[in-house]
């Protein structure tokens, strides 16, 4: 059975700690850390290189994506202006309905819809305030790391697998 990842990563850290066993000889401990800094070297690669095959794919998904949206787009556009387009004629030659045993074509009138001429003319009765608050984080960050205390806000710093 193949030894993990992780298991091996243990391995390493006990090979470590046994480091301050003084009984184990040194040049036991040291071919120890080397024959696993090897294995952790072979897997560590395995999983890196499966890892940016996957990243590929998703790219590759990604784009094929984006294709078919522009594809999907472009169909819908086109589909609304033949919508349209029939629309005009029929209402040009005063056809309001055309009947098929597919289906049933029709003008019909929307539900009539609000324009506002002119905003400010608006009764304050029909309007409502909204207030956003936006958290300016950039300033935030040049604040705690110029040593000011924010209050509600700390930094904090991760790490990254970085693969080049």
């Amino acid at each position: 059975m193949e030894t993990k990842l992780y298991e091996i990563a243990e391995q390493y850290q006990e090979a470590l700690n046994d480091l301050t066993n003084l009984d184990l000889p040194p040049d036991v401990v040291n071919d120890t850390l080397e024959a696993l800094t090897g294995e952790i070297s072979l897997k560590a690669w395995n999983v890196a290189a499966a890892l940016l095959h996957m990243e590929g794919e998703a790219e590759l998904i990604r784009q094929a994506e984006e294709r078919m949206s522009r594809r999907r787009r472009a169909l819908e556009n086109r589909a609304a202006g033949l919508r349209e387009y029939l629309k005009i004629q029929m209402e040009r030659i005063n056809i309001r309905e055309i009947r098929s045993p597919q289906f049933v074509i029709k003008v019909k009138q929307n539900p009539p819809k609000v324009i506002l001429d002119d905003e400010s003319a608006i009764p304050k009765n029909f309007k409502r305030e909204e207030t956003v608050v936006h958290v300016d984080k950039n300033g935030i960050k040049q604040a705690l790391l110029s040593g000011q205390l924010v209050q509600g806000a700390h930094l904090e710093q991760e790490t990254r697998l970085d693969i080049s």
